[in-house]
């Protein structure tokens, strides 16, 4: 596919929001010179070499850290113009930064400056926000401080999950940067709007490998039920059952309040339901391992549980 445009850009960043962006760049002609992939040791580093790689673009690694001087003199020997950078969980250094001639522009999920860090996804749903969107920004020192270029904003529906916000943010990360990239090809001024000042809320990364993902029974079921959304399908939102780690993918609020503790099964006609703080969780997807995942029908089958046994 011949190249459109002639400014150098390079494009910087991890699966899956990178492979999204570098996609559309290209189809849209924008003249990628290249591109940098996650370190070597991470499990996304061949996947992303595979990709640029089909689409004939070269890839420049470094081997220890992203000061390695042969890494940055490779980006230079390129003379890109400009770098974006499309989900990268790295502090770039000011010797990367300055590989450039104007910068580097980082696509965050999340209306800046709220929702700074490695997880708006979740953490928006969570908090019951009813929008969010996508912030381009020129990046500095710090993570996700730099101006502003470019916002945009998208609704939260009432069933949206991590993956769904995920995979329409994606998206309309690609669309924004080729919009960027075409005017700055076009010579238009790119605007710079400086963050404001202030103790915003923030998104950080959510282990799925520690008490993070454990859902709280003392909450109330809205709360619960937006906490298994916001996890799902990445990391899973899960909780103990008769000593076994039980991941919990998809519920349902009842608006009843229950004489029994939170976390305590109160019916199995049907869902299995929980009670929370306030209200009651009617499960309808559970995973057991990896030996059972279904309904919450099959796994009362199965599993025999009662109603009075307790979720911890």
């Amino acid at each position: 596919m011949s190249i459109k445009y002639n400014k150098r850009i390079i494009l910087v960043g991890m699966p899956d929001m990178a492979l999204v962006c570098l996609a559309k760049l290209v189809a849209d002609k924008i003249n990628i010179i290249a591109s940098i992939p996650p370190h070597k040791s991470h499990n996304t580093y061949k996947l992303f070499c595979n990709f640029a790689k089909n689409l004939d673009i070269p890839v420049i690694d470094y081997e220890i850290s992203l000061k390695d001087k042969n890494f940055l003199e490779r980006i230079k020997n390129y003379e890109p113009d400009l770098a974006v950078v499309c989900s990268y969980g790295k502090l770039f250094p000011p010797e990367l930064l300055q590989t450039t001639k104007d910068g580097f522009i980082n696509v965050h999920p999340s209306l800046l400056p709220k929702y700074r860090g490695a997880n708006p996804y979740s953490h928006v749903i969570i908090n019951g926000e009813k929008e969010t969107g996508v912030t381009l920004h020129y990046m500095d020192e710090h993570f996700d401080t730099g101006d502003i270029v470019a916002q945009k904003k998208i609704k939260i529906y009432e069933k949206d999950t991590m993956g769904t916000i995920f995979n329409r943010l994606n998206y309309l990360g690609a669309d924004m940067l080729s919009e960027l990239l075409t005017k700055y090809e076009k010579g238009e001024k790119i605007t710079r709007i400086k963050q404001p000042e202030g103790n915003y809320v923030k998104a950080p990364a959510i282990d799925a490998e520690s008490t993070d993902v454990l859902i709280n029974w003392n909450k109330t079921a809205v709360e619960t039920e937006r906490f298994i959304r916001a996890l799902n399908p990445f990391i899973n939102a899960g909780t103990r059952y008769r000593g076994n780690y039980i991941k919990i993918h998809t519920a349902e609020i009842e608006n009843t309040n229950s004489d029994y503790a939170p976390g305590t099964i109160v019916s199995i006609n049907n869902t299995l339901a929980v009670a929370c703080k306030k209200g009651i969780l009617h499960i309808k997807i559970l995973q057991a391992g990896s030996y059972f995942i279904g309904s919450s029908i099959e796994f009362i089958r199965l599993s025999g549980c009662k109603t009075g046994e307790i979720f911890e």
